[in-house]
């Protein structure tokens, strides 16, 4: 065979086994499965600044207030997550005015480095406090949280920014946030587009969502406090949520926990796993009455396949408590994993804990896993975080 026949010959085999390869690989892509992807998302409830905290805070040899410990032993709870979302119940009004409380909150500003560290990444603003400085201060709270590089949602600045939706992707799905308040404590609102309320402007707000987004989560401020069932009226509030576009609810205002539900959901693409806790209670505050110092860290995983509906495909939370007084009595605010603490070694608790909080650690448990999970759990089978299980 010549040269010229012998180059021919391989030119042949390399051109029939690269279509066999072809073949092959077109085989292969008919049987791939589909595109799987998941977000998850750490979500609390009610932040405030209460007199004791900024007290403890305050540093009288600088002028200075340091909220960092606040939420450290939160970071491994929050950080990681996708998506990290609190409610920020308190304004930021600025220096030129008192630091305040109930019925007014106005906060040192640098109580967002510690809200920052701890690795939020999403606040809601609509709450009943959110006028508490007046529109001066619900400017400047929004202007700060730009500053810290923290999206915010609820009250706005213009109508522009008021008919905005947030909108942020995340693993390849998109998720909208939509939030509103059933009122204002009552102190006047100057311009409609400052607070997003609770009425058919913010249902047209879901749907609109619902038409920009994979997922629409809708984060209102609503219910009665201290109350740990919700009234048949928030129930109703939901449903219309979740009829306007809603695929998860995340709810606020009771300060204290309520139930959480799975929910079946069609927005017209198909049938999917949505999700609505009433209430995630306070995240941290100086109500230390029972059983407003008893919370949780929520995790929600969302999972979309291919080109279907993103499903809520686990919910898990974690029992948490704020601590109001370390082992020598002194004010010391902590967010605390419930579990991290009952089994601290007997050393190590004492070093922690008054005995007096590590009998109410123990009821926080039943306020917590307890009433969320419908069941006992001994503390013998106590966890860091529990699953809730879909309905059979």
């Amino acid at each position: 065979m010549g040269k010229c026949q012998w180059f021919a010959v391989l030119a042949l085999v390399i051109v029939c086994c690269g279509c066999e390869a072809q073949e092959a690989y077109t085989a292969e892509a008919g049987k791939a499965k589909p595109v799987v992807r998941t977000a998850t998302l750490a979500v609390v409830g009610d932040i405030m600044v209460h007199d004791y905290q900024y007290e403890e805070a305050y540093d009288p040899a600088d002028g200075t207030y340091d909220f960092m410990h606040n939420f450290q032993d939160m970071k491994p709870y929050l950080q990681g997550r996708d998506i990290v979302i609190g409610n920020l119940e308190l304004t930021f009004g600025g220096p030129d005015q008192p630091y305040a409380s109930f019925p007014c909150f106005n906060t040192p500003d640098s109580f967002l480095d510690a809200v920052k560290d701890a690795g939020f990444q999403i606040l809601t603003t609509a709450n009943n406090h959110c006028m508490d400085t007046g529109q001066a201060g619900l400017i400047r709270t929004l202007d700060l949280l730009d500053a810290y590089g923290i999206d915010h949602v609820g009250t706005y600045r213009s109508q522009q920014e008021r008919e905005t939706i947030l909108v942020k992707e995340v693993q390849g799905m998109t998720f909208a946030f939509v939030s509103a308040t059933y009122g204002t404590n009552g102190i006047p609102v100057p311009q409609p587009y400052l607070v997003s309320e609770i009425n058919e402007t913010f249902l047209a707000d879901i749907a609109k969502a619902q038409e920009l987004a994979d997922v629409v989560v809708v984060l209102p401020h609503m219910g009665n406090e201290y109350e740990t069932e919700p009234r048949d009226v928030f129930v109703a509030w939901a449903d219309q949520m979740f009829a306007a576009g809603a695929d998860i609810v995340l709810a606020s205002h009771p300060h204290v926990l309520q139930r959480m539900e799975y929910r079946q959901v069609d927005h017209g693409e198909g049938l999917h796993d949505g999700f609505i806790i009433y209430s995630l209670g306070n995240f941290i505050s100086s109500q230390t009455t029972p059983p407003r110092n008893a919370s949780i860290v929520l995790h929600l995983t969302v999972e979309q396949v291919a080109d279907a509906p993103p499903s809520v495909t686990e919910v898990s939370f974690v029992p948490i408590w704020t601590q109001f007084r370390n082992a020598q009595n002194e004010n010391h605010f902590v967010v605390r994993s419930v579990y991290e603490m009952l089994t601290l070694s007997e050393e190590e608790r004492a070093k922690t804990l008054r005995p007096k909080d590590y009998q109410r650690l123990m009821e926080i448990h039943e306020e917590t896993a307890c009433f969320l999970l419908e069941k006992e759990i001994p503390l013998s089978q106590i966890q860091d975080s529990y699953i809730f299980e879909k309905p059979s």
